[in-house]
């Protein structure tokens, strides 16, 4: 497989994203028997804490390596944007407990490069 940017070859010797020091790596798996690709992701962030991502599938049909990383960096995004939505409101939004606090805190801090 070749990578393009802004795909890199994580510490993890995964394909992902470096995104400030943060390293988002992913892997494709099997098919399920669905016919979903299994995806397996790891979150590190710069205070060294690893957080895996064990619930990634593509939709039916399958999916490869930029068809993961985007549904995930989207996931990332629509946490992001709901953390930001209960600093503003006080309400809590409907997509921040996707990812542990930690991984949606660093997410809302980086929303503008995800």
């Amino acid at each position: 497989m070749i990578l393009h940017s802004p795909l890199i070859i994580t510490p993890r010797l995964m394909a992902g994203v470096q995104i400030g020091n943060a390293f988002i790596s992913l892997g494709a798996g099997p098919r399920n028997s669905e016919g979903r690709t299994m995806y397996g992701c790891w979150i590190d962030l710069p205070d060294g804490t690893a957080h895996e991502v064990t619930d990634l599938r593509s939709g039916c049909g399958g999916g490869d390596l930029c068809d993961g990383l985007t549904s995930l960096l989207s996931f990332l995004g629509a946490a992001a944007e709901s953390y930001n939505y209960r600093m503003r409101t006080g309400r809590q939004g409907t997509n921040e407990d996707l990812f542990p606090p930690a991984v949606v805190r660093w997410a809302a801090d980086n929303a503008d490069e995800i």
